[in-house]
């Protein structure tokens, strides 16, 4: 099994495709544009060897890879704003 590191950034326009539900409006909260989300999520999906979102005509569809990771992304970004709020006093 390789070694792959998941950059925050990736698992976090990830969890605003799934939130928002779709590349445009996670593009707009992100102040990036919805290529470069696409991008995002093709990388994603290469680094895991995985389909995460399907689409069913204009909608989104989660996977289930994709719902399993959704859900430990939710906690790597969540003990990353936990890191950057303590400024360093837990360290």
């Amino acid at each position: 099994m390789r070694a792959v590191n998941l950059p925050t950034d990736l698992l976090r326009a990830f969890i605003t495709v799934i939130d928002l539900g779709g590349y445009t409006r996670a593009a707009d909260a992100l102040g990036r544009t919805q290529p470069a989300i696409s991008l995002q999520m093709k990388r994603l999906e290469d680094l895991l060897d995985a389909v995460l979102i399907t689409h069913e005509g204009r909608e989104l569809k989660v996977t289930e890879q994709g719902e399993a990771l959704a859900v430990y992304a939710r906690q790597v970004l969540r003990l990353n704003e936990l890191l950057i709020a303590a400024d360093g006093q837990a360290l």
